[in-house]
């Protein structure tokens, strides 16, 4: 899963684009299951999710797929991405392998505050949009999970306001590694993913009762790296150099 932010904003100058193209690129090479969009995101998003040509994109970058935003503000001429997305997930561990759990995720934006009675017109109102959004995905799936791409406090308050979610992640708030519990929800914060794994476990008793398990591990010299990402990241570094230095 990736919490947002991922792209970079001002997608016009030549060497950004071309990063934000590879990173699309990765990302649908080694799929993730749910990519919720940022505010900083978007500029680049909507590039991708443009209705002209829409198909043929999504052929080329399957990541638009796992797009998910339940505040983005998009034109007629975009594609919305679902507010929520549900995966099923099968295993020898769940129901003695014998049965299916569905995971939701609803993906939140915090807007920016640029002072009073001014609105940010990129993304609405993180708060007002994460409860009906949450109320619908809440009746598809056993486990619901809020991504936003927030600080600690707000999204201490989401999981006060919306106690529906069984986990909140606060995707802007790197560092703060101790779990908070906010009636039956947890909050915890999503892990740099340059320098670190953030790993959410899920436990179900016998009497199919979920809790949650945390960690961040370091991506150190231990952690091994996959020989074919190693090298599209060679070259896509090289890429940037010689557009960079040309």
């Amino acid at each position: 899963m990736e919490g947002g932010f991922f792209f970079y904003g001002n997608a016009e100058y030549p060497l950004v684009q071309l990063q934000n193209e590879q990173v699309a690129k990765a990302y649908s090479r080694w799929p993730v299951d749910v990519i919720n969009l940022s505010r900083d995101d978007l500029f680049y998003a909507r590039k991708l999710l443009r209705k002209e040509g829409f198909e043929e994109r999504v052929a080329k970058l399957p990541m638009i797929k796992n797009l998910i935003s339940a505040n983005a503000v998009f034109s007629q001429d975009e594609t919305r991405p679902p507010t929520y997305s549900v995966k099923e997930v099968a295993g020898s561990r769940i129901h003695g392998g014998k049965g299916r759990i569905k995971i939701g995720f609803v993906g939140l934006a915090e807007s920016s505050a640029p002072g009073d009675g001014v609105r940010d017109a990129t993304v609405s109102d993180m708060f007002q949009a994460a409860t009906p959004a949450i109320l619908k995905a809440r009746k598809e799936c056993d486990v619901l999970i809020v991504v936003a791409h927030c600080d600690l406090e707000p999204a201490l308050k989401l999981a006060a306001q919306n106690l529906e979610a069984d986990v909140v992640i606060a995707a802007d708030a790197a560092g703060f590694y101790k779990t908070r519990q906010v009636a039956n929800t947890l909050v915890i914060t999503a892990a740099p993913g340059n320098t670190q794994e953030g790993d959410l476990r899920l436990y179900i008793d016998k009497d199919g009762r979920v809790s949650f398990k945390f960690r961040a591990t370091d991506l150190d010299e231990l952690a091994p790296s996959d020989p074919a990402a190693a090298a599209f990241v060679e070259t896509a570094r090289a890429e940037r150099d010689r557009l960079r230095y040309n």
